[in-house]
């Protein structure tokens, strides 16, 4: 894979499967949440209660997302220890994903999950 593919596919699961967490990315990028939110805001019609509510969420987890995202920079390429850290942190965003979904109207969710489906098919091309 391509470096631009990782990144992009990094960006791709960062921002998609946690709504935009608050760590940086493969790739050194920052991924700013306030910038997540505001995007989130414009593709589902959050409301300003929803976008606090989930803004707290990322708060939450901050720390656990830069832990993950060393851990995961750390390890050897490809190495058993960076798959490890890889499926940690792919866990941890589920769970945030699992925090913000019943936030979200049924219309809200649905549109998240068509958003979800094309970045993880743009992650396979």
């Amino acid at each position: 894979m391509t470096t631009i593919k990782r990144t992009l596919s990094a960006f791709a699961v960062c921002g998609t499967l946690a709504a935009g967490t608050l760590t940086a990315c493969a790739g050194g990028h920052r991924f700013d949440p306030e910038n997540r939110i505001e995007h989130m805001k414009k593709e589902l019609n959050l409301t300003d209660a929803q976008a606090t509510q989930i803004k707290a969420i990322y708060a939450q987890n901050e720390a656990t997302f830069k832990a993950d995202h060393e851990a995961v920079k750390a390890a050897t390429k490809d190495s058993p220890a960076q798959q490890t850290a890889k499926a940690k942190m792919k866990a941890d965003m589920e769970n945030v994903k699992a925090q913000v979904t019943p936030i979200l109207t049924a219309d809200q969710q649905a549109k998240w999950k068509e958003m979800i489906a094309k970045h993880e098919h743009k992650d396979k091309d």
